[in-house]
């Protein structure tokens, strides 16, 4: 037993067993950076950038006894935490403080589940099991300075960690090598600073179908038959999302991952017009913080589309820029507005109204660089592809059929940078007309 003094909760006896965050770090090439730096000045300098990381890493681990080192490897640090979420938070924190030592690359994997801690009278610590492994190949997988996370981290961690600060993208399932089990790998990142990784080292492996409900089948008796899956991968930076609730969730994901100057080009009204569309889509754009300007290019020609906006878009959108006490001016011309909000981070929500009956273009959503901010986007875009009728209820409580969109195209930065400056392209052709 402990004695009433022994405040840290990470201790355990030898043998017991317990629900512990694992989380690896190395230095990326350890070998190359000390063999360039002993040729330049000597081996003491590369020990001296060596005793400065494990400095700096043990300081944010430790902090607060939010966590503790319990190895270095000689490259690197095992240490265990609590809490996913402040793991994930700390790791972030680390690859941050590496500016300092911008000689040194470090990558980081973590892990959840239950483990074995050892701690031997001389002192020493270690710890065992499977997720000690699959920690490990987990951050085998990162990029030097990055982070991946398995799937259980990611699930605990997101719920509550600020959005305003980490964004995720999610890479799938991945192995190190052949052979080894597939884990579900997401990444972790400050969308503020940095971008995250295209492709993962190790072998991407696709996910199996799973067997219909009650066929009393697993997946591996089953023959293979054409599905409509809810996200349909095409290559790496481009998915394909369908139906309307898978669409839901993706653009809450696009709306709070997103940075900069985000476009609505042509978009289709209806699912912003009642308030649970409203809730998924336009909100968590509203609330995210790195988003500076929200810029809808509206079709003028289609007379549904002013009588949506002045009647259920924007009233909503007034109500939510009131919340809080938060101080917010709306200015209105015939075929213009915008709704500034002053906040922490001043926001503008502005709106045209053009003649796009000859723009043949599709219905889009796409993030660029904001040049009056400081905030770094990633260029992506959503294109829709398709809506569907709906019945819904309205703010005022009554019931109207609407179209809202049940098919889109995700488009992340890689090969597809062309795609992404052409749908800029197109948005910058009415950029002067917004205040």
């Amino acid at each position: 037993m402990h004695s009433e003094g022994d405040t840290s909760s990470l201790k355990a006896e030898a043998d017991d067993t317990s629900l512990t965050v694992i989380l690896f770090e190395d230095i990326e090439r350890s070998t190359a950076v000390k063999r360039t730096l002993t040729e330049r000045t000597g081996e003491q300098a590369f020990q001296e950038l060596r005793r400065s990381h494990d400095t700096l890493v043990q300081r944010i681990v430790e902090r607060d006894r939010a966590g503790e080192v319990i190895k270095w490897t000689g490259d690197g640090v095992i240490a265990l935490f609590n809490a996913p979420s402040v793991a994930v938070e700390r790791a972030i924190e680390i690859q941050e403080a590496m500016h300092e030592l911008s000689q040194l690359k470090v990558r980081i994997g973590i892990d959840v589940g239950e483990v074995r801690v050892e701690r031997r009278p001389n002192g020493s610590v270690d710890v065992f099991g499977a997720h000690v492994d699959w920690a490990a190949r987990t951050m085998s997988l990162a990029d030097g300075g990055h982070i991946c996370v398995t799937g259980p981290v990611y699930r605990d961690a997101y719920a509550w960690i600020t959005k305003s600060r980490i964004a995720w993208k999610k890479h799938g399932l991945h192995r190190v090598k052949p052979g080894d089990p597939p884990l579900d790998i997401y990444q972790p990142y400050n969308a503020n600073h940095h971008r995250p990784m295209r492709r993962l080292r190790g072998e991407r492996v696709e996910e199996a179908p799973k067997p219909p409900r009650g066929s009393g089948q697993p997946a591996a008796t089953l023959e293979a038959k054409p599905t409509a899956p809810l996200v349909a991968l095409a290559g790496d930076e481009v998915q394909l999302i369908r139906p309307w609730e898978a669409v839901a969730r993706d653009g809450r994901d696009f709306a709070e991952s997103g940075a900069g100057t985000m476009y609505w080009f042509k978009v289709p009204l209806g699912g912003l017009s009642y308030p649970e569309g409203f809730r998924h889509f336009l909100e968590p754009a509203l609330d995210n913080p790195r988003i500076t300007k929200i810029r809808f290019v509206l079709d003028m020609a289609n007379a549904a589309v002013p009588e949506i906006w002045q009647n259920l878009v924007l009233p909503m959108a007034r109500d939510w820029a009131g919340r809080d006490g938060r101080e917010f001016g709306l200015d209105e011309e015939v075929d213009r507005g915008r709704l500034v909000i002053d906040s922490d981070v001043k926001k503008q929500l502005g709106w045209v109204f053009v003649d796009l009956s000859t723009e043949f273009t599709p219905c889009f959503k796409l993030f660029v660089d904001d040049p009056d901010s400081t905030e770094i986007a990633q260029h992506s875009a959503q294109i829709f592809l398709s809506t569907a009728q709906r019945m819904v209820r309205l703010a005022d409580g009554t019931q109207r059929k609407i179209r809202i969109p049940d098919a889109v195209l995700r488009i992340r930065p890689g090969r597809h940078e062309a795609l992404l400056h052409a749908l800029n392209s197109v948005a910058n052709q009415w950029d002067s007309l917004f205040w």
